[in-house]
């Protein structure tokens, strides 16, 4: 074991872990999941003000441009305004400047005073108004200065302009009515068609929950650095806020402690990081890791260290900078969901699409059923499929399925080679029986909850397309399984690639009309040809028909019996799906000459070399079946992707599937390529390769690649399978250690605001490299350029080091410098 885990730490070297923090829910305009209540500004997750001040003028210039909004101004009541705005920082400010220059009638209610986050910044708090080189369409102009001078402007701003602004009001809660949003106040109660929530993500300080911290000497936020001088001071956090706070007090206090829990520093830019410890080596801080605090006092702290030591501290002042938690609980009362919520509807949409990928999966590699229906005819036409569909002697035969199928499953007819048919429909049979409860439930609550929200627009396309596919393939899959039908003379399985091929394709059209960088324009275009040519024209149309032409030669050809012997032109998927991704090939009668030879080529040569010049996202992210779904159905879930050190460890499931992999090939080969003396003993391999690849098909190509892979897409981002199953991705990441590219990063620029760790599917801590400028060799990246398309900032570029360097050496001795960011291949 100790082997089997320097071997993974090898693979995972140094990679820092760090989750995400957790939002609001909203679609691309900022609407929740309670209809018309929209975020905005730094509630979306980017801390910056200018482009807070920029999204409120976008949600507001959405707002009124909706059809179904004019409709309901026409028809709404003197009482009920168009727009209430809660929150008057930025975002909120310029909703409303957006909102008088479209001639709304609305409200801007805040809680403390106008600009209230802004007044309380440390007195001479630099002001930074990135990113730099954003044009501002908004008239609230964020400039570079401090925090005096910037609150100067705004208030010049606002000097002609008569907002209307409530001070001093706390909202409580948000409901939902029929026809309007009904706004809860301790004050009076508003009433409003649409709602912004521009309240910033300040929140409530995180307590440390222990004795003492109450007293006045306690303090979450910094004013006035000058307000240290003569005290003994206690900094409790490790992020840049604590760290900051630390820097600006060793000025003025009598003696600086930073106490922070865990053993190193991940978080912070690294230009804190080298400030800290220059004044740690002057000896004006001190620096206490793996520790914590146990109890504050009115003259003393007391510090519990891991190792089960406790010290007590002189002490006169804390400042604890632990950051700040969203209002959850008003989220709660207002029935906004939350990024990650576990509620019964999500827990019955999940159920439900686990449930249709296992009809989907298990039933296109499941045994026919007419013989058992029909009484071994297959049907003729498909009127009489429907007409059989309503007969009492099809029902008792369908409910009486399970007895059929668990009689057969156990039978002397049953072989090793068609077993996982009749397992496979067995429980195909049983996904589409319990699907119907969740998808009966959710129906009703999609229907008393949004049929009035219903537009035409992209949403309602989706789901009507997910909709009209499930029910497509479900009449193809019982028309073939059941009744031995196929539709136009096609097979089930044509229907499937066609359908995984549409749907890249139209996926794939919506992911270039949302972000048309060249990058992005060229990589989706290559998804969706490879996947439509050799995936699906070629082995289905092309191939086919150059065959019966005689153009790929008589039946004795090389062509005919090695690349397609028995006319099996499937076996074309293998120029694109690398083994072990595609076992195929070699479990598919006996494995031939050309595609053992090819297979170990493009293995252990083609591949490798790809990884080494571009990385692994050259196959993943450009090439891979898998990812091009991932890259174009799954990029609008990529958010969900799970983070954190827990799921850096599920990543190593791959390396043991891998392993699996080469297990069952290597007995697969010993029993095609050496004949034994002992026939008993070459029978025996041959019987437990068969076997060990069945238990390969159910377990981890219908089950992990399938169900689950699918299964999970819109819940833990469409790179499940990729990231945490996929022996090919897993093989690819020892070739990745060796590789020469990495992901640049300006650290100067980066303003640690996690977007770019966010939206990797993969759940690569980006912005830890980010924020430290180290080049990110995590072997998961695949290439997809979300992290350097959406940095608010452009602090991140692809590139390439002169040569392999696993420990990022060549970064740390010479600071490569002039890294190529203005090319299309930067993702720019």
């Amino acid at each position: 074991m100790s082997i089997v885990k320097q071997y993974l730490n090898w693979l995972q070297k140094d990679n820092p872990a760090g989750g995400v923090e957790k939002y609001p829910e909203a679609d691309e305009n900022g609407e929740t999941s309670v209809k018309g209540i929209y975020i905005a500004g730094d509630l979306t997750g980017i801390p910056l003000l200018k482009l807070a001040a920029e999204n409120g003028k976008k949600v507001v210039s959405h707002i009124s441009s909706d059809n179904k909004f004019r409709d309901e101004r026409k028809n709404r009541t003197d009482d009920v305004y168009d727009i209430i705005i809660v929150g008057a920082g930025p975002a909120g400010i310029s909703a409303g400047i957006e909102a008088q220059n479209s001639g709304l009638n609305f409200l801007i209610l805040e809680s403390a005073k106008k600009f209230n986050t802004i007044i309380n910044f440390p007195k001479g708090k630099p002001i930074f108004a990135e990113p730099s080189g954003f044009q501002q369409f908004s008239e609230l102009k964020i400039t570079d200065g401090t925090k005096e001078s910037l609150l100067e402007e705004l208030q010049s701003t606002l000097t002609d302009r008569n907002l209307p602004v409530e001070e001093g009001v706390m909202v409580d809660e948000i409901i939902r009515e029929k026809t309007f949003l009904r706004v809860v106040s301790g004050k009076r109660e508003y009433k409003a068609l649409r709602v912004i929530l521009a309240i910033g993500k300040s929140g409530n300080s995180r307590m440390l929950n222990v004795p003492g911290e109450s007293l006045p000497k306690v303090y979450n936020r910094l004013f006035d650095p000058a307000d240290a001088e003569g005290h003994d001071i206690l900094v409790v956090g490790g992020g840049d806020t604590a760290l900051e706070t630390a820097i600006a007090v060793a000025e003025y206090a009598d003696s600086v402690t930073l106490s922070y829990r865990k053993s190193r520093f991940t978080r912070p830019k690294e230009g804190n990081i080298q400030k800290l410890k220059k004044l740690e080596n002057k000896g004006k801080i001190r620096i206490i890791l793996n520790s914590s605090v146990d109890e504050i006092k009115n003259d003393s702290v007391i510090i519990s260290h891991t190792s089960g030591s406790r010290e007590e501290l002189k002490n006169s002042m804390v400042f604890t900078m632990i950051g700040t938690e969203l209002p959850i609980e008003f989220f709660r009362r207002s029935k906004i969901g939350m990024e990650g919520d576990k509620t019964t509807e999500y827990k019955m949409q999940f159920l439900l699409l686990l449930l249709i990928s296992g009809v989907i999966y298990f039933g296109k590699s499941s045994n026919t059923l007419y013989k058992y229906f029909f009484g071994g005819e297959k049907a003729k036409e498909w009127s009489e499929i429907f007409s059989a569909l309503f007969s009492l002697e099809f029902l008792g035969k369908f409910f009486a399925a399970p007895v059929y199928l668990g009689s057969q499953l156990f039978s002397d007819s049953v072989k090793i080679w068609n077993v996982t048919r009749f397992i496979n429909s067995f429980i195909a049979y049983f996904c589409f029986l319990a699907a119907f409860f969740p998808g009966i439930y959710l129906l009703w609550k999609f229907l008393g909850k949004n049929l009035r929200f219903i537009n035409f627009d992209w949403t309602t396309f989706k789901y009507a397309y997910f909709i009209f596919t499930g029910f497509f393939f479900m009449v193809i899959f019982f028309g073939g399984k059941y009744f031995g039908l196929e539709l136009f003379g096609k097979s089930q399985s044509f229907y499937y690639t066609g359908l995984y091929s549409l749907t890249i394709l139209i996926f794939g059209l919506r992911r270039i009309h949302l972000k048309p960088t060249r990058y992005i324009k060229y990589q989706t275009w290559a998804l969706i040809l490879i996947q439509a040519l050799p995936l699906f024209i070629l082995p289905e149309f092309v191939f086919p028909f150059l065959g019966k032409a005689g153009l790929l030669g008589g039946e004795n050809s090389f062509i005919m019996t090695q690349v397609f012997p028995r006319e099996s032109y499937w076996r074309s998927y293998g120029f694109i799906l690398a083994w072990p991704l595609n076992m195929g090939n070699l479990y598919s009668g006996s494995i031939t000459s050309f595609w053992l030879v090819f297979s170990l080529i493009q293995t252990f040569i083609i591949i490798p070399y790809i990884v080494y010049r571009w990385g692994k996202g050259a196959y993943c992210g450009w090439i891979c079946s898998c990812g091009a779904l991932a890259e174009t159905l799954g990029d609008e879930y990529r958010t969900k992707a799970p983070h954190g050190e827990k799921a850096k460890r599920w990543e190593n499931i791959g390396q043991y599937i891998l392993a699996f992999a080469f297990v069952i090939t290597l007995f697969k080969l010993i029993a095609n390529l050496y004949n034994f003396e002992i026939p008993v003993l070459n029978e025996k391999i041959s019987y437990l390769s068969d076997f060990f690849h069945k238990f390969y098909v159910i377990g981890i190509d219908v089950i992990f690649a399938g169900v689950l892979g699918v299964g999970v897409y819109f819940f833990l981002s469409g790179r499940v399978w990729c990231r945490f199953g996929c022996p090919l991705a897993a093989l690819m990441h020892i070739y990745t250690r060796f590789s020469r590219y990495r992901i640049f990063a300006d650290k100067k620029k980066c303003i640690s605001c996690n977007i770019c760790t966010k939206v990797c599917h993969m759940g690569i801590d980006v912005m830890n490299y980010a924020n430290k400028g180290i080049p990110m060799n995590d072997v998961e990246c695949v290439r997809c350029s979300a992290c350097v398309v959406n940095c608010p900032t452009q602090v991140l570029s692809f590139g390439s080091l002169p040569e392999s360097d696993q420990d990022n050496k060549l970064w740390k001795e010479m600071e490569i410098k002039n890294i190529p960011k203005e090319d299309w291949r930067s993702g720019l």
